[in-house]
């Protein structure tokens, strides 16, 4: 059920994040090299860029409150230090309706990376996320269908989707990168995820045991 909340959160409340701004329509966010300096962080995966309305997020999924351990903040902005020539690359995109402002809006998430490093990798990997926040939204959205198709306690929650997506069928969810790519960077979040888990380190710790649990992080 936890999970079911989370995932739900997700994609009908991230507006509460996104700019109070109308979406003009610009197409998908350009490849193009754009240095991660660029950005400018609102907390700690959260990023603006000048003159673009989109939001940029470090994570694909559960981003609205994602198990963490020590200060994701401070991590990201060593590594963006250390790292100073690090380019943005743009992973996946949900479009979605401000249910109160009525106007469209963008969230991005993206991968930054310098060279062979990647920081969403070396978040996964000191443990500081779990490796399942860094599936994007195109399989944040598959799941929760899925989960929705399956679990009867959620014919609520199912119905009240169903009715938001029929009352905003423009919005949707796009995958930036070729499928293989995709599947390739998944690889990488799930060998580092192994490290992590092996070395007991940050939210797997002993000490996280519990809240791990609470938030159905397995």
């Amino acid at each position: 059920m936890n999970r079911a909340v989370l995932i739900s959160l997700t994609l009908l409340a991230a507006t509460a994040f996104a700019p109070q701004t109308s979406l003009a329509e610009t197409g998908a966010p350009s490849q193009s090299a754009v240095r991660a300096s660029a950005l400018h962080f609102l907390n700690d995966i959260m990023a603006t860029k000048s003159n673009d309305q989109r939001l940029y997020i470090l994570l694909g999924g559960g981003f609205l409150r994602p198990t963490t351990y020590g200060d994701p903040k401070r991590f990201v902005s060593n590594w963006l230090a250390a790292n100073p020539d690090a380019v943005v690359k743009a992973i996946s995109r949900m479009i979605m309706t401000n249910t109160i402002t009525h106007k469209q809006e963008e969230i991005v998430y993206i991968w930054i990376e310098d060279g062979d490093r990647s920081l969403n990798v070396d978040l996964v990997r000191a443990g500081i996320f779990s490796g399942a926040v860094m599936n994007d939204m195109v399989d944040s959205q598959a799941g929760l269908d899925e989960l929705l198709k399956s679990d009867p306690e959620l014919a609520d929650a199912r119905a009240e989707i169903a009715k938001e997506r029929a009352a905003a069928p423009q919005d949707r969810t796009d995958r930036l990168i070729p499928e293989g790519e995709y599947k390739a960077r998944m690889l990488r979040i799930e060998r580092a995820e192994r490290e992590a888990r092996a070395q007991k380190l940050g939210i797997w710790s002993d000490a996280m045991k519990n809240a791990r649990e609470t938030d159905g992080v397995r």
